[in-house]
């Protein structure tokens, strides 16, 4: 990130600016210094709420032509509330900047809250509640937090408690946005490549006449100190497993603690992301995962600091492996915790967390987004300085600053402990036959940046002579290094034995022929570099990302993994225990219930999408090394592995390494689909429900099957899905159930095209008594656009967001990389991007409702997980 510019208007807007020129994108942020924090009881979950108020319109950008007009541009906006803050932005082609910022002026004094529009949210935002209310580690972090702060509004949960929802008026949103919303309260960001001079001088045309507004109300409390250990058990159907949640209190982001604080979080479960809630980084080899994850009490531990305004929380989550004594698990836990105060760290574990925090620096800076969303949020919490000062900070902790935050937080008195329990169980039925005007934007900015798309003349692609294929785009100056990669060795060949490939990918890092699993994670996490396998339904994804300075030797480690894993007997059990928790824990939750329903009533028995990734409790209970073994010999080959390199390397330097690296792996002859039986159209109406108690909100998926990427009906058919379940706030479905009927939190279409063709899928979560209408509302609409088609107006908008986001998906380094091997994958040749925009201008309206009417109206499968309608 180029130096930042800072300006601060009469009217107390603060201005932040920053240049960076590594691809033709910009993002503009305005974020409100209002959240949770400014709430009391009575109007818990209002800041939210106006979030949500803001996306209605206002009379110069009427509700509908914002999105619609964003959308053309080919960019994305979105915003979000947390406790101190609230946030909305834009990222686009960096040409149209000025449609940002002119909108964003706009809606900061204009937002109109028409009464059917706040009533129809209300039910909106209720659904987001009852879909949260689903997950118990949610509903455990809500009663930490309640019983951490007795009187800082930091135990209001943002999205606000239910009875609050229910009463909120059209008037008490009116007065909160009229309260929070002004010039003297925000702070506008701007990131991308531009000449600040330019940006700055719009940004002060849209913005400077809006009048400051008084200042808003202090929050003025703050939390006594704690002076004994609290806890709370919270007992109720709907798990699967139990949680642990333990609180400590920390000081605010502006305090001198953090950085040391932030290193503790380190060395207890590997260094975070800087930018808030983004918490990619490594951990394998920290102490919470080798006290609860390698000693098989837990199947997932961790530890996270958002820094806040105001003193905050410092958390620690276990989730216990199903089976294991909550007890055993607490008494690890803050064994390992006290420990930090009792024992100084070694310096190699310290060195290892700073590198780790100088790779997290350099990845907050890949792209426009996590750059802006980091300068804001830092800006909110401490002040403009704090995002760019933070790594140097930490580079001055000691081992004596470590020991000295830990003895003064982590305490016994200063804590509050948490724990979920299940109770209770689920029941499945069986299936069953069922059944505006235009408005202009101004847009003046012009980018100072083209970089070339990707083409044959930009990407060096080499085979290797045993069949294995590489990628490689060079990015100068982003200082990093992002795999991405496919092995086609999916849950599509596990035959009878459901979850095998996700297990050997599971495998993968936990021993070679060169390292144990803890060696692996030494050198992964030492070198401040991210490796995530995870076989899915077609092939075992590939994600790497390093320092560019470590390149070579993180694809060394990569090479290991893939080529000579060992399969340690210890390491199997270890993974089986996580695996069958991971099993057991989808097993309550409805999303999934609802997928896994669906699949058995729209595939045959032996197709592969049958079956979800995650596999069968009783499959990975029964398999063994051998099968572990065998499956990685037949299925992990490199003329079915493909790998993309993108960042801050010269392509010959990695063509060389991965050549060196991978030309040994022998070729074990040709690679094929495995057989998979037609799927025929559903005879009638089936329908397949899944009750499951302590659920508050059902999940409904109703589908057919769909196409393979290679079908040449596949543009067509990704259209129609475009218009009818995306575009926009989720396409005519989410305009129907979600902004219309107000029945929905989400309702969206899913065209699964892959190497095989997957289900044509709508999926919508509904409070159990709406569960019905949102059926009937989603075949309407299905029906309308079938018969009617997609009018004019929508086809070119459609058009327009699939050729101009193009940009906006290659924003960052691992997206690039991950456009590339998805291009290889498909075998769109590398020229596709070139040819992309005449492939989508050339979709015929008719074609498209030719499409459209692939999906049957009559003969669908339709799947619902949730409670009884009428229980609880």
């Amino acid at each position: 990130m180029s130096t930042m510019r800072a300006e601060t208007l009469d009217n107390g807007l603060l201005i932040l600016l920053a240049e960076q020129r590594t691809v033709p994108v910009a993002t503009f942020w305005v974020w409100y210094r209002v959240g949770s924090r400014n709430e009391m009881p009575g109007l818990t979950g209002i800041s939210h709420w106006v979030e949500h108020m803001l996306f209605k319109g206002t009379p110069t950008h009427p509700k509908g032509m914002l999105t619609r007009h964003i959308d053309r541009l080919g960019g994305r906006w979105n915003a979000f509330t947390w406790k101190d803050y609230t946030a909305y932005h834009e990222v686009l082609p960096a040409d149209h900047l000025g449609v940002a910022i002119t909108l964003e002026a706009d809606r900061m004094i204009n937002t109109v809250m028409e009464p059917a529009e706040v009533e129809s949210e209300r039910t909106v935002i209720i659904s987001e509640r009852e879909g949260s209310e689903n997950y118990p580690a949610y509903l455990l972090r809500e009663e930490v937090d309640a019983a951490a702060h007795k009187v800082h509004p930091y135990r209001i949960p943002v999205i606000g408690w239910k009875d609050d929802l229910r009463a909120i008026t059209r008037d008490d949103l009116s007065h909160h946005y009229q309260t929070y919303y002004h010039p003297n309260n925000a702070v506008a960001v701007a990131v991308g490549p531009f000449d600040a001079h330019a940006v700055m001088e719009a940004i002060k045309q849209a913005f400077a006449g809006i009048p400051p507004g008084s200042s808003p109300p202090r929050v003025r409390v703050r939390e006594p100190q704690q002076e004994g250990e609290r806890r709370v058990v919270l007992r109720r159907p709907g798990g699967a497993t139990a949680y642990l949640h333990i609180a400590f209190h920390v000081p605010s982001a502006s305090h001198q603690d953090l950085a040391a604080l932030l290193v503790a979080d380190g060395l207890l479960s590997g260094f975070k992301s800087f930018v808030p809630f983004d918490q990619g980084g490594g951990g394998r080899s920290s102490r919470l995962y080798r006290a609860l994850v390698d000693s098989g009490l837990a199947s997932d531990a961790g530890t996270a600091l958002t820094p806040g305004a105001d003193p905050t929380l410092f958390r620690v989550t276990v989730t216990a492996r199903a089976g294991v004594d909550p007890a055993a698990v607490e008494r690890r836990t803050l064994e390992e915790v006290e420990r930090l105060a009792r024992e100084a760290a070694g310096p190699l574990e310290l060195e290892k967390v700073k590198k780790q925090a100088k790779a997290q620096d350099v990845f907050s800076r890949d792209g426009v987004f996590r750059t802006a969303m980091g300068l804001g949020a830092f800006t909110i919490v401490d002040g403009p300085e704090a995002f760019a000062s933070l790594l140097t900070r930490i580079d001055r902790v000691t081992l004596d600053d470590v020991l000295r935050v830990a003895d003064t937080y982590f305490t016994e008195k200063n804590r509050t402990v948490g724990w979920y329990l299940p109770e209770g169980g689920a029941t499945t039925a069986g299936a069953r036959a069922a059944v505006r005007p235009e408005v202009f934007f101004w847009s003046p900015l012009r980018a100072q940046l083209q970089v070339p798309p990707i083409t044959p003349r930009t990407v060096a692609r080499t085979e290797l002579r045993n069949g294995m294929v590489v990628l490689v785009k060079e990015t100068p100056g982003t200082g990093l290094v992002a795999v991405h990669g496919y092995v086609k060795a999916g849950a599509m060949y596990d035959g009878t034995r459901s979850g095998l490939a996700r297990y050997v990918a599971a495998m993968l890092q936990r021993g070679t022929r060169r390292y144990s699993s803890q060696e692996l994670a030494e050198h992964l996490d030492g070198l401040g570099a991210s490796l995530v396998i995870r076989a899915d339904m077609e092939v075992a994804g590939i994600g790497l990302r390093a320092l560019a300075e470590d390149a070579a030797e993180a694809l060394h480690l990569l090479g290991d993994v893939l080529i000579h894993p060992t399969f340690p007997s210890d390491e199997i059990e270890k993974a089986r225990g996580e695996l069958l928790t991971s099993v057991r824990i989808g097993m309550q939750e409805t999303r999934l219930m609802a997928e896994r329903a669906f699949r058995r009533l729209l595939f045959p028995e032996s197709h592969p999408h049958r079956q979800v990734p995650d596999g069968d409790e009783v499959a990975i209970a029964s398999l063994t090394r051998q099968d572990l073994e065998t499956f990685h010999r037949d299925r992990y080959r490199p003329e079915a592995t493909l790998l993309a390199v993108v960042g801050d390397i010269r392509p010959a330097d990695v063509l060389a390494t991965v050549d060196e690296l991978f030309t040994p792996w022998p070729q074990r002859g040709g690679w094929a689909l495995p057989p998979v039986p037609p799927v025929p159209r559903p005879a009638g109406r089936l329908r397949g429900e899944h009750r499951m108690q302590g659920k508050t909100q059902s999940d409904i998926v109703l589908g057919a099957p769909g196409v393979a990427r290679a079908d040449p009906a596949y543009y067509e058919m990704m259209m129609a899905n475009l218009i009818l379940g995306q575009l926009g706030m989720m396409g005519r479905l989410g305009d129907r159930v979600r902004e219309r009927q107000g029945m929905a939190y989400y309702a969206f279409s899913d065209l699964r095209a892959g190497l095989l063709a997957g289900p044509w899928v709508v999926r919508a979560g509904v409070n159990p008594a709406n569960e019905e209408a949102a059926v009937e509302g989603i075949l309407g609409e299905i029906r309308r656009f079938q018969d009617d088609g997609p009018e004019d107006a929508e086809l070119a908008d459609a058009r327009d967001f699939l050729i101009g986001s193009q940009a906006v998906r290659l924003e960052t380094n691992p997206g690039i990389a991950q456009m590339l091997a998805d291009i290889e994958l498909f075998g769109l040749g590398l020229d596709y991007l070139e040819r992309y925009p005449q492939l989508i201008r050339g979709i015929a309206r008719e074609a498209v409702i030719t499409a459209a009417r692939r999906f049957p109206r009559d003969s669908y499968c339709l799947a619902i997980a949730g409670p009884e309608p009428g229980g609880r």
